[in-house]
């Protein structure tokens, strides 16, 4: 009995190395959002004019590991800000900017989005910026981790402010066993 135990093993090795199962599939609408990104305040910004500031997020293979494990193929195509709690409106937001990167590459930043508010825009809590062409961040989304920064301008708030930043990504996944 154990002769043939040890015979049919490494026949069973075999079909099951030979066997890989993969799956492919089109994911065409999905939303990453982080809230309460903080926006630092301007003092004294009234008597400034215009000022410029910054800050940023990471997306970690351990807060994201199903998807940044799975994404063969990954494309941004619209980013949405809105305005978090204590602001009304985002107007005073002349330009905006939003970027990705894998901080372990030497291959630096990839704009995702550029805001421009134009001079009747209307007034409102959300800025939106839609891609003609859908930006591809394959090699970003898959790194360890993905930096993602947003920069503001204009006629900034005295105190700290937040907002909620959502990128509406596309893409192909696909998983190998």
């Amino acid at each position: 009995m154990t002769l043939r135990l040890f015979s049919i093993v490494p026949a069973l090795v075999t079909l099951t190395a030979a066997c890989t199962f993969s799956i492919e599939a089109k994911v065409p609408d999905v939303e990453v959002t982080q809230h309460g990104l903080n926006m630092q305040g301007v003092p004294q910004a009234n008597l400034i004019g215009d000022v410029s500031v910054t800050s940023s997020f990471t997306l970690s293979s351990s807060n994201t590991a199903w998807a940044k494990r799975m994404n063969s193929q990954v494309f941004v195509d619209q980013v949405t800000v809105l305005a978090g709690d204590g602001l009304a409106n985002l107007d005073f937001v002349t330009a905006a900017r939003l970027t990705m990167a894998d901080p372990t590459s030497s291959e630096g930043t990839t704009e995702i989005a550029s805001y421009e508010r134009s001079a009747g825009a209307p007034s409102s809590s959300v800025i939106e910026a839609s891609m003609p062409t859908p930006i591809e961040v394959t090699r970003i989304w898959s790194a360890d981790n993905t930096v993602i920064e947003l920069d503001m301008s204009g006629q900034l708030p005295e105190q700290d402010w937040t907002v909620d930043v959502t990128l509406k990504m596309a893409g192909t996944i696909s998983y190998k066993f």
